[in-house]
């Protein structure tokens, strides 16, 4: 989506510098904020398509934030973060961040986080059918094909492959594929997410399809685009 407008909010310089010559010579729009409430202020007026948020602001806690930027735009955000630890990785995307980078970071990698970002944005309209490269699922007749093949899945599995193509792209929690598919009771079962995807992924392995469900060890699972 080139033209789209990206927001930076960082504090150090040095980054902020280096995203808006390698972004906008990818042609996006690029604006950028080093404080909280500086990002919260162009999150009005500029309108951002995406936000690359720094965790270590020196006026707003990340949770702080992350909750601020939520009560007033679904914008997608992806985190920069020096934490490497599951447990922040899933405090950060329950509390609303689309997707997260562990600093230092690849240029490269982080263009590639920001297409998926904004492709997942432009499909959150719910679409009766959705296919990805031989992958068809119709949802309505709760159907999936593989190379016009029909692939049989139990109903568990049908909810989970539905979970994940619809955050296509990003990664859907433990929590909330638990939450989501047995109810908020069963959210410290993870166990269950290791059978059925072992499950899934022996199903789609016929196909050569196996790596389009990739695991985030210890944070959940995402479906490949």
């Amino acid at each position: 989506m080139t033209g789209a407008k990206i927001l930076v909010v960082d504090d150090e310089r040095s980054i902020r510098k280096l995203l808006d010559l390698s972004l906008t010579a990818e042609g996006y729009n690029v604006e950028s904020a080093q404080t909280a409430k500086e990002g919260l202020l162009q999150l009005n007026n500029f309108r951002p398509d995406i936000i690359i948020l720094d965790l270590g602001l020196p006026d707003m806690t990340g949770s702080e934030i992350m909750k601020k930027i939520r009560e007033r735009a679904a914008t997608p955000v992806i985190v920069l973060t020096v934490r490497d630890s599951d447990l922040d990785k899933v405090a950060l995307l329950d509390a609303g961040a689309d997707d997260y980078l562990t600093k230092p970071f690849n240029t490269a990698e982080l263009s590639a986080r920001i297409r998926v970002a904004l492709r997942h944005s432009l499909n959150l309209k719910e679409e009766p059918v959705y296919i990805n490269g031989p992958l068809k699922i119709d949802f309505n007749l709760r159907s999936v094909e593989i190379s016009g093949e029909p692939l049989k899945l139990t109903n568990t599995e049908f909810d989970l492959l539905k979970l994940l193509v619809r955050n296509a792209g990003k990664i859907v929690t433990q929590k909330q594929l638990l939450k989501e598919v047995w109810g908020p009771e069963a959210v410290e079962q993870s166990h269950y997410l290791r059978i059925y995807f072992s499950q899934l992924r022996k199903k789609l392995e016929k196909y050569g399809l196996s790596d389009i469900v990739v695991t985030e060890p210890g944070v959940g699972y995402r479906l490949a685009l």
